[in-house]
């Protein structure tokens, strides 16, 4: 499956900048501008800002999967505490990284944990071709055979999901992009060849910020998968349980040694709590954008909207602990998770298209290259999806 994590990582993007680029130049959420989208419209709002509401319910409870593997990790520190105090422990410290972070702030503390991940990921790579399980070019070519088992196929949408940049963190894409300060720095639109030159400006800034996170986030993912289909694979299958974390260990124990176990929980929370953060971070934006559509707040109001976040901030990781204390299944929380993300991929690049063919004026039409990629990735994540709704609804039913 080597080769659907590197779809994942590499064929996303496209539509990621296409968000980028609309928000550049018009200075909208997605929310916002889904919901000034043509199209069917069902009451006040446009049929796919449901669609995203749902997804954000589903996200609420697959986010469970990922604070509950977090508490796994810490819980190692004192394992007489019981899994719910350390859930609540958890869950505090995200929502106080979150609560009243600005950009800035949450741009830091991401970078600072995801380079200490990848810098413990990288060397093990390195360090597992010193021990039995070390894999050469021919097993990482049996990575891209594309004959998948039938019931895999639904494991490989998960991970096409939710690896690289999910549907999620495309849709709030353009909030970043406003807070960062990508759509004020090409100023008010006006239409004149200056404004043009400088959306262009910015456009091309941004891209390239994307595509070095896109270089960054596949070499990490790459080199985990590495990791688990060379130890993990050749050890059976990872229990769903609170067991979940103590055998993913193993990718780290067998390779430095079984004194390295403090350096894999160390590892293990870092990635998992990045994740939490990142969600929360992002996530929480989109449900005040909704708030704002709903007209609950003045949008233009910062101060209320800061409020607002804030007590997301501390809601959301809630609901993530109790979707977890629900179902005690990890995985299964991050296969709804993945699955989730890929669905609503197809509402994210159906309005990616309207966003290049509609509301794109000539001025900063991109180049043929980019256009070449844009349908590149929504050809990918079209076939992606009607393939496992073929292997996993039509099929099934025509069985029956």
């Amino acid at each position: 499956m080597l080769w659907v994590i590197l779809l994942g990582c590499l064929m996303k993007v496209a539509v990621q900048l296409q968000y980028g680029r609309h928000c550049i130049a018009h200075a909208q959420t997605s929310f916002h501008a889904w919901n000034g989208a043509k199209g069917l419209r069902i009451g006040p709002f446009h049929w796919s800002v449901y669609c995203a509401v749902l997804f954000l319910c589903a996200m609420l409870v697959g986010q469970g999967g990922v604070l509950g593997g977090a508490a796994q990790a810490a819980r190692y520190l004192r394992p007489e505490w019981p899994i719910g105090v350390w859930l609540a422990l958890v869950c505090l410290l995200v929502s106080l990284f979150v609560f009243r972070g600005s950009y800035r702030q949450i741009e830091i503390i991401a970078t600072a944990l995801n380079a200490a991940f990848i810098s413990l990921i990288l060397y093990c790579v390195f360090a597992v071709q010193a021990t039995s399980y070390a894999f050469g070019m021919g097993d990482i070519a049996t990575g891209f055979s594309v004959k998948l088992p039938a019931d895999t196929f639904a494991l490989a949408l998960t991970a096409f999901g939710i690896t690289g940049v999910s549907a999620g963190e495309i849709m709030v894409y353009p909030t970043w992009c406003i807070e960062k300060g990508y759509a004020k720095w090409a100023g008010a639109r006006d239409d004149s060849p200056e404004w043009a030159a400088r959306a262009r400006g910015w456009m091309r800034v941004m891209t390239y910020d994307a595509m070095l996170s896109m270089v960054v986030y596949t070499l990490a993912t790459v080199a985990f998968y590495f990791l688990g289909a060379s130890i993990l694979h050749a050890q059976g299958a990872v229990p769903d349980s609170g067991e979940m974390v103590g055998a993913i260990s193993k990718i780290f124990t067998e390779v430095l040694g079984g004194s390295s176990m403090t350096l894999f929980l160390m590892g293990a929370f870092v990635v998992l709590f990045s994740t939490a953060f990142s969600n929360l971070a992002g996530h929480s934006r989109l449900w005040v954008d909704f708030l704002g559509l709903c007209r609950v707040y003045e949008t233009k109001d910062l101060g209320a909207r800061k409020r607002i976040l804030s007590v997301f901030a501390f809601v959301m990781p809630l609901c993530w602990a109790l979707s977890y204390l629900l179902f005690l299944k990890p995985i299964l929380l991050v296969i709804v998770l993945g699955v989730a993300n890929a669905i609503f991929l197809l509402v994210v690049a159906y309005h990616a298209i309207s966003y290049r063919y509609r509301y794109t004026s000539k001025a900063l039409a991109p180049s043929r290259f980019f256009d070449v990629c844009f349908w590149l990735s929504i050809a990918t994540i079209g076939v992606m999806a009607a393939r496992v709704a073929y292997n996993e609804v039509i099929s099934k039913l025509m069985g029956a």
